[in-house]
């Protein structure tokens, strides 16, 4: 199976976003959290029960830290615009502006 590359719509669909664990030994968590979080894409090979240290610095970079705005402003970039229903970005199918009628 391929993956479409990194910012085309459906890539990382298993992405996620986490608060840092403090480190990772055997696949778990010790020493709980940091106060910074991580974009963790094993679409890109990344493997969430592998500690920071351990991974690829190309991984480090995709990973973080980051703070929680910019680890989601990561993650939505990281995914691409996906399309909604009617073939727009999901995301941007918000409020549009209302242009107000000028008077003669």
């Amino acid at each position: 199976m391929t993956f479409p590359l990194v910012g085309q719509p459906g890539h990382g669909r298993t992405a996620f976003v986490r608060r840092q664990p403090v480190r990772i030994v055997d696949g778990r968590v010790e020493g709980g959290y940091t106060g910074v979080f991580e974009l963790i894409c094993p679409g890109c090979g990344d493997n969430p029960y592998v500690d920071y240290s351990e991974i690829p610095p190309w991984l480090q970079w995709l990973r973080g830290p980051r703070t929680l705005q910019a680890a989601l402003e990561a993650y939505d970039q990281h995914l691409g615009p996906l399309p909604g229903p009617n073939g727009h970005r999901a995301g941007s199918l918000g409020r549009r502006p209302v242009s107000h009628p000028t008077s003669a």
